[in-house]
């Protein structure tokens, strides 16, 4: 018969570094993915819709709100709800570097996933430098748009 301190204690294997930082990862790319699909967008403000109602949600960019320009990341939200909604020109058009991250997210996903519940494979180096250089690319596009709107408006 087990003691109960020996039931207690969970299982070493599952409760690893690298199954918390898989669990963190996980967590960090369905949440923004699963409320893009609870939310709905005009393009210019989000909101929460139950029944008839409609409860804006989200923050003001306060980089926009001091400068009039937007900042790396304006329009991620509304981004996320277009690719939600599969209106993949408009995401485009908020921002194309959220089109990236969303794909990203979505990636990471399954993936996540499977590196929990399967943790003895071996990770490929490869696909750990497929990640970082997609996350560049993805840093690289926000950048570009954010220069463009000041090169833009010089013009």
């Amino acid at each position: 018969m087990m003691s109960q301190s020996t039931m207690l204690v969970p299982n070493k294997q599952f409760v690893s570094k690298s199954n918390i930082l898989n669990l963190l990862l996980l967590l960090l790319c369905l949440f923004p993915v699963v409320m893009s699909f609870m939310l709905v967008t005009n393009g210019e403000c989000n909101a929460f819709r139950i029944g008839d109602n409609y409860y804006q949600a989200g923050i003001p960019c306060f980089f926009n709100s001091l400068t009039g320009y937007n900042c790396l990341t304006c329009g991620m939200t509304r981004c996320f709800i277009y690719m939600s909604d599969f209106n993949f020109v408009a995401a485009w058009n908020m921002n194309p570097a959220g089109v990236l991250l969303y794909m990203f997210c979505i990636i990471q996903i399954p993936y996540r996933l499977f590196l929990i519940l399967r943790p003895k494979v071996n990770i490929h180096r490869l696909v750990v430098l497929f990640q970082y250089a997609f996350l560049v690319i993805i840093g690289v596009a926000a950048v570009i748009k954010f220069v463009a709107q000041f090169l833009i408006n010089k013009v």
